[in-house]
């Protein structure tokens, strides 16, 4: 996703510029200040709501259980990234399958 206007703090600081893609990290730090809205350069829209992003590469079960959790927030972009980023850290550690030859 990209910003389609500059994300500023409280205080008035700069976070992020309009035009710079959003980011894990940048989640991070919006979180971090509690930005709850971020306006984003619209992608494809279903009835005048953002369509849940695919997520490449998750497991069918992960994504499934996260598009049911965030079902109720997503036409939002940020709720969207955190999503695809948490589909992300439970892929990451799932244990991986051994390959090789078994004991009897």
């Amino acid at each position: 996703m990209i910003l389609a206007e500059a994300v500023r703090n409280h205080q008035d600081q700069l976070l992020l510029e309009a035009g710079r893609r959003i980011t894990d990290k940048s989640i991070r730090i919006f979180k971090s200040w509690g930005i709850r809205r971020l306006a984003v350069k619209s992608g494809l829209a279903v009835n005048g709501a953002e369509e849940m992003p695919d997520a490449p590469g998750l497991p069918p079960d992960i994504d499934a259980g996260l598009r049911e959790r965030f079902a109720d927030v997503g036409s939002e972009p940020l709720m969207n990234a955190i999503m695809l980023a948490a589909g992300r850290q439970l892929a990451a550690r799932r244990p991986k399958k051994k390959t090789g030859y078994a004991r009897s």
